[in-house]
């Protein structure tokens, strides 16, 4: 015991430093592709004629092979350890991630069309998808096991940080390489990520465990009553998410009257400052204010139904952009509360489970929302807005009710 307690010390205060940067730069890189992949894929889909909702259902596949998996690969890291399952992720997406844009490369050269180059860009982007939640799921695992239950919330807060500063730089790549060609940025976030597997393989130590590696899974149901509530919490926040994700590349190219580059611009500096306040957010208040993670949902759902709101009075893209970092600055705070909430939830031994469960809230979120959100934006443009502003109020009561019973439960 004395021994294992020395070895864990000396990790945590020596190697852990680096292999945590290592961690949390993979977590970057794959943040930079995924915003990539967001902000180019409306312009992207017209470019080769395809249609809103077939655009959303891309991303409703992908997302929905990425939901399956996440769990799975979640057990497995518990059972394998967090390394292997995090260098199988990030290989996989950097593979898929190539795979994904060569297809939208022989669509623009006119070599695939119609149900074939559609059926090869959503296969492509699901097997990218099936692949890369590996990631996520392991780096989670990995946080939970080099934190303390009093670090959690900020461990948590640096992982939904690098994210959000991958979020950040994605879109700003998008913007300075689009005058280029509109898939030169995700060749590029191919190659990062590559480097990042690399650094992986070379220098990640796996952390000190202080239960014994599992040999079978861990029966977590979802409906447990332990961290249940931060699972519907962290789906619905995405759903809503989604929807206005998925359709604000059009909003503002039919709002503004712009053509596909000038979109992908406008976008890329809207999703850049969203993603630039949910950095803040996520660093400072997850980070160094220490909330504790009911207290961080209660102020960050508010926050999100306000910005749904103010989007549909957007006059100008400035003000637009203004809007999307209200709801980046939301989103920042209700990220780390879920997150660190299921983990402190569990015991040890369910770590990489309940944070396969957690990975994948957002891409649950994203299997039904860009299908509804470009749905409802043919009926109405408004209307993906409204209703992501009006679930927010119920979200936001529920999470109330239950931070109460929690903290009664507590005296």
């Amino acid at each position: 015991m004395l021994k294992l307690m020395t070895s864990s010390a000396i990790f945590t205060t020596s190697a852990s430093k680096l292999s945590t940067r290592l961690v949390l730069f993979s977590v970057l890189a794959t943040g930079i592709g995924q915003s990539m992949t967001f902000t180019l894929l409306a312009p992207l889909g017209r470019e080769v004629g395809l249609g809103e909702v077939q655009i959303g259902l891309i991303i409703s596949c992908s997302a929905l092979a990425f939901t399956l998996t996440s769990p799975v690969w979640g057990r497995a890291s518990d059972r394998w350890g967090r390394k292997p399952v995090l260098l199988l992720g990030l290989s996989g997406y950097a593979f898929g991630c190539i795979l994904f844009a060569s297809v939208f490369f022989f669509g623009l050269k006119g070599l695939l069309s119609g149900i074939t180059l559609y059926l090869l860009v959503i296969s492509s982007r699901v097997l990218m998808a099936a692949l890369m939640s590996a990631a996520p799921s392991a780096a989670s695992a990995y946080i939970a096991d080099t934190t303390s239950a009093g670090q959690r919330v900020a461990g948590m807060g640096r992982l939904g940080a690098a994210r959000t500063l991958g979020a950040i730089l994605g879109p700003a790549m998008c913007g300075l390489l689009a005058v280029i060609g509109l898939l030169a940025p995700l060749y590029i976030a191919a190659g990062i990520t590559l480097l990042s597997t690399i650094l992986i393989a070379i220098v990640l130590r796996e952390p000190p465990r202080t239960v014994p590696r599992i040999t079978t899974k861990p029966k977590l149901k979802l409906l447990d009553k332990r961290y249940f509530p931060y699972i519907l919490t962290g789906f619905l926040t995405f759903f809503a998410f989604s929807m206005t994700s998925q359709t604000i590349g059009f909003y503002i190219q039919d709002r503004f009257v712009l053509d596909g580059k000038a979109t992908a611009q406008a976008l890329g500096t809207g999703m850049m400052v969203a993603a630039a306040t949910s950095f803040f957010s996520q660093a400072y208040l997850a980070g160094r204010v220490k909330m504790k993670p009911v207290r961080m949902m209660t102020l960050g759902l508010p926050v999100l139904m306000i910005g749904y709101g103010a989007l549909l009075f957007a006059g100008s893209i400035a003000l637009l952009v203004i809007f999307l970092g209200i709801l980046g600055f939301g989103l920042g705070m209700v990220s780390p509360g879920f997150t660190a909430g299921a983990s402190l939830a569990v015991g040890p031994e369910e770590q990489g489970a309940v944070s396969g469960m957690v990975s994948a809230c957002p891409s649950a979120g994203f299997v039904l929302g860009p299908i509804i959100g470009t749905s409802l934006y043919q009926i109405d443009h408004a209307l993906p807005y409204l209703c992501a502003c009006v679930l927010m109020l119920p979200l936001t009561i529920y999470v109330w009710r239950f931070g109460k019973i929690e903290r009664r439960e507590t005296l």
